[in-house]
């Protein structure tokens, strides 16, 4: 399954990289900044960090003794260099027991029994041999207090290094940067993808009110963030550029459709001129037909890309009327037309011109498809639904859905349609943000249903 594409993911990795590499760089300078002090500064680090060590691991064990423990790996590994060191030495008292490492130098002897016990801090230097060493003395404020006397510290570039990052570690660089990273992470994942998601959606949104009509909506580039305008000017485009090519194909259609009407009226006249009557009988049907090709042309071409005008309207009283008008041509061919409604008024919004060439379709189509109809049924249901039920052959199942499309017509149809009129009925419905529904009756026959959505506020009876 492929995984969807993300733009917060990417963010996110590029802030968590950038973190990272933040740590990574802060320690890089740390370290150059420290190389770069003089050779007495970083001998004083040193001395400093090893006394600090000391004296963190001095303690007593369950007998009262005094020891040292030194936890930690990077803590161990400096005080074994240290002490791998011939001229290291370190002297630690609580005043009772003392623990010595190495030989303390008989001069600096005398300066660890002369300071004064007030004197918490001091450095001091002495020569051994011919090399200069710097110590430092410690005393703590505890109880009792614990002397660290430290001497003869003398680190390498790389071991110098390791003393460095155990003094940046402690300080708490390391503690907030991977706080900072924990939340930047939590950011990008959380706060980034909602930031980007959300101008995205309103973009969205706007693009779902689009209805397809010419000059229509288009999407609002109002509140939009400047990395979405180019997406949206170019969408606004192409819709333009769609709105030129349809509008040209419907003016094409409508203007050929009503430049047709006039000459196929006079075709029609004079076809009664002809003497023979199977020649005149088929000229005439063939006229009928490229009239009726012609008429439902005009309408599709005036119901696509219009703009309706919505009302709100009784579908009984619609339907009743346009039954009326139909009964005689129904009369003529042998059908009877029985109009059934619930009880009220079944009140939709929508326009009634438009309702009227639906349900005139319909009406058509069953007297000119479903031969052996005795009886059309038109009811108004309460739920907002207008269905016409005939007795005739019917639709394949298989061949419903695109019979909605203009210029198909049934495998098993008869009769010369122009395989139009269900294709308009359905334009007309989905202006309405209704359906068409095509169905088998229970004794045989074809069922259309046309369902209109409810209003939102249905006006009082007067």
């Amino acid at each position: 399954m492929e995984r969807p594409n993300s733009i917060a993911f990417p963010v996110a990795i590029v802030l968590i990289l950038g973190m990272a590499l933040m740590m990574v760089i802060s320690t890089v300078l740390t370290v150059a900044v420290f190389l770069l002090t003089d050779g007495q500064s970083r001998k004083k680090i040193a001395v400093e960090s090893v006394v600090e060590l000391l004296q963190d691991g001095v303690g007593y064990d369950h007998t009262g003794k005094f020891v040292l423990e030194v936890e930690g790996v990077i803590a161990e590994k400096i005080i074994r260099l240290s002490e791998e060191q011939s001229d290291f030495w370190y002297f630690i008292s609580d005043g009772t027991q003392s623990i010595i490492h190495g030989a303390v130098p008989a001069s600096v002897q005398g300066i660890i029994d002369t300071t004064s016990p007030q004197v918490f801090s001091s450095e001091f230097s002495y020569v051994k041999g011919h090399q200069r060493f710097l110590g430092l003395r410690k005393l703590n404020a505890e109880d009792p207090p614990k002397l660290v006397v430290v001497g003869g510290v003398s680190f390498s570039n790389a071991e110098t290094l390791l003393v460095v990052l155990r003094e940046i570690w402690p300080q708490g660089l390391y503690h907030l940067l991977g706080i900072v990273l924990v939340a930047t992470a939590t950011i990008a994942v959380v706060a980034v993808k909602r930031t980007i998601a959300t101008p995205v959606r309103r973009v969205v949104d706007s693009a779902e009110q689009i209805d397809g009509l010419p000059n229509g909506r288009r999407i609002s580039d109002r509140d939009t963030p400047i990395e979405l305008k180019p997406m949206v000017a170019a969408f606004n485009s192409a819709l333009s550029c769609i709105d030129n090519a349809f509008e040209a194909q419907r003016n094409f259609l409508a203007n050929a459709s009503h430049e047709l009407r006039t000459p196929l009226t006079k075709l029609r006249l004079k076809l009664d001129l002809v003497k023979d009557p199977d020649v005149r009988d088929v000229l005439v049907r063939d006229a009928a037909r490229l009239a009726s090709i012609v008429t439902t042309s005009l309408q599709l071409a005036r119901l696509s890309g219009q703009s309706l005008t919505f009302a709100a309207i009784d579908l009984a009283v619609v339907a009743r009327a346009i039954i009326a008008e139909h009964v005689p041509s129904a009369m003529n061919q042998g059908m009877d037309i029985e109009f059934k409604a619930s009880e009220g008024r079944v009140m939709i919004s929508g326009s009634e011109p438009a309702i009227r060439v639906a349900l005139d379709n319909l009406i058509i189509n069953a007297m000119r498809h479903a031969r052996g109809t005795e009886v059309l049924v038109v009811e108004v249901l309460q739920a907002r639904i207008v269905r016409v039920t005939d007795e005739g052959p019917g639709i394949p199942a298989a061949e419903r859905e695109k019979m909605l499309r203009p210029f198909v017509r049934g495998s098993s149809s008869a009769s010369e349609g122009t395989g139009m009129g269900l294709a308009i009925v359905s334009q007309i419905m989905m202006a309405h943000n209704g359906s068409v529904t095509l169905g088998e009756a229970a004794d045989g026959g074809l069922v259309v249903d046309l369902a209109f959505p409810k209003i939102a506020k249905e006006p009082a009876p007067s």
